[in-house]
C-alpha cells in the first residue's frame, strides 16, 4: 500500500523529518512517498498562506491517484485544500487537523490547540475547528511566537514554551487533551505528555494512522458530501 504525503511549501526541509518519522510509525506493508510542492509559501501560519499552498497541493493529489496510490495527507495543520481534494479523488484524503482534533475529543471532554506562528495563526485554527464541528469542544488555542520555520533551531526553547503554555491549557482553560498545531512539531508530543500528564497529539503520526485505517477498511470520503467536479475548462 502506497500514500502519498504533500508537504505544501516550497521547501523540502521538512521532507526527511516527516520521513524519518513515518518509517518509524507506519504498518508494515506501507510505503511512504514525501513530496513537497514547488510553487507557494515556504510556511503556512495564517489563511494567506493557506491560499497560496491550496491549489499546488491539491493537484498533487490528484496526481497521487493517477499514480495508483492507496491514499494521501496534506501534510499541514492548516489543511490547505483539504475539502476540494476530498470532491476531486476517490482515495481517501486527510489532513492534519481534522484527524487529530476527532481523535482528541476522543480521548477527552476539551482539548486544546499548543502551537507556534504567532496570533496570525489564530484564525486558521479557530475557522478549521468550527468547519469540523468541534468548536464547543475547543478549550482554547495557544499559539507562541516562534516561527513554523524556527522550529528546529529554537527546539529546546519551543519545548519549555509549550510544556509552559500545555499547563495553562490544563489548568486555566480547562484542557484534558493538547494537539500540537503544527506538523513541523515532530518528537515533542512524548516530551510533553510525560511533563504534562495529559494525551498530546502529534497530529501527522494520527494523519499516518488514519490514512493507513482508511485504506485497508476501503473507505473513502462520502462522493455524495464530496461531489466530484464538474467537466469545465480550468486553467492553472
Amino acid at each position: 500500500m502506497k500514500i502519498k504525503v504533500i508537504v505544501p511549501v516550497s521547501t523540502d526541509f521538512w521532507n526527511d523529518l516527516v520521513r524519518d518519522a513515518y518509517e518509524k510509525h507506519k504498518d508494515p506493508g506501507t510505503e511512504i512517498d514525501i513530496i513537497n510542492i514547488k510553487r507557494g509559501p515556504e510556511s503556512i501560519e495564517q489563511i494567506y498562506d493557506d491560499s497560496w499552498a491550496a491549489l499546488p497541493a491539491l493537484l498533487e493529489v490528484e496526481k497521487a491517484e493517477k499514480e495508483g496510490c492507496a491514499a494521501a495527507i496534506i501534510y499541514c495543520f492548516g489543511d490547505p485544500a483539504l475539502l476540494a481534494a476530498k470532491e476531486a479523488v476517490s482515495i481517501p484524503v486527510v489532513g492534519l487537523c481534522e484527524p487529530s482534533i476527532h481523535v482528541a475529543s476522543m480521548l477527552g471532554r476539551k482539548f486544546s490547540i499548543i502551537g507556534v506562528g504567532g496570533k496570525v495563526g489564530y484564525g486558521l485554527m479557530i475557522d478549521n475547528v468550527t468547519r469540523y464541528g468541534l468548536l464547543h469542544k475547543l478549550a482554547s488555542v495557544r499559539l507562541t511566537d516562534i516561527k513554523v520555520l524556527d522550529i528546529r533551531k529554537e527546539f529546546d526553547k519551543l519545548v519549555k514554551i509549550l510544556t509552559e503554555e500545555g499547563k495553562k491549557a490544563i489548568e486555566v482553560d480547562g484542557a484534558d487533551v493538547l494537539v500540537l498545531g503544527c506538523g513541523g512539531l515532530l518528537n515533542i508530543a512524548d516530551i510533553l505528555q510525560e511533563k504534562l500528564g495529559a494525551p498530546v497529539i502529534d497530529p501527522g503520526l494520527v494523519a499516518l494512522k488514519v490514512a493507513e485505517l482508511l485504506a485497508k477498511l476501503k473507505l473513502r470520503q462520502s462522493k455524495i458530501a464530496y461531489i466530484s467536479p464538474y467537466p469545465k475548462k480550468r486553467i492553472d
